[in-house]
């Protein structure tokens, strides 16, 4: 009875043709580009914000063993690998494994950058970009969606 109604659930169409794997492979590299930008704008947000002569935005972005531009860098090749994906111009077999590593590779970075950053640093910053504080956790956050497209994604392709 039980695996009758798990095959049942598999063959439900949610669109007339298109089961829940397929709609989760257009929706997720969708998702993960539109995540991506919203990422690089994060990452490179207090480069243009902040323009307090005196304020450490370089030490900012170079704390820990990588800094952060590698995961602006990422994002931002991620967008691309994403729509890839989407319209069927590269292997999708291929943009599932991309995705997925290099969104687990950008939690990795954006953690690291963020526990790196000392408080003297973070609370350097005059009281007006008060929101830096919280700006890693952000960064942290949306590279974890990231990865979670990635991993949609290459469930969806690999099923």
């Amino acid at each position: 009875m039980l695996s009758r109604l798990a095959s049942l659930s598999r063959s439900v169409y949610t669109r007339v043709g298109q089961t829940a794997d397929m709609r989760l492979e257009s929706i997720a590299p969708t998702v993960g580009a539109f995540t991506c930008l919203i990422l690089a704008g994060a990452v490179f947000i207090p480069a243009v914000i902040i323009t307090t002569p005196g304020v450490s935005v370089a030490d900012y972005y170079a704390a820990g063993p990588f800094g952060i531009s590698v995961v602006g860098f990422l994002a931002l090749l991620n967008i691309i690998v994403f729509l890839a994906g989407k319209q069927g111009r590269t292997d999708p077999v291929t943009v599932a494994g991309l995705t997925l590593v290099s969104g687990i590779a950008m939690v990795g970075f954006a953690s690291v950058w963020a526990i790196s950053i000392t408080s003297t640093l973070l609370y350097g910053f005059p009281s007006q970009y008060a929101w830096i504080v919280n700006h890693r956790w952000i960064i942290v956050g949306l590279a974890s969606v990231t990865a979670l497209a990635g991993s949609g994604y290459t469930t969806a392709v690999l099923r």
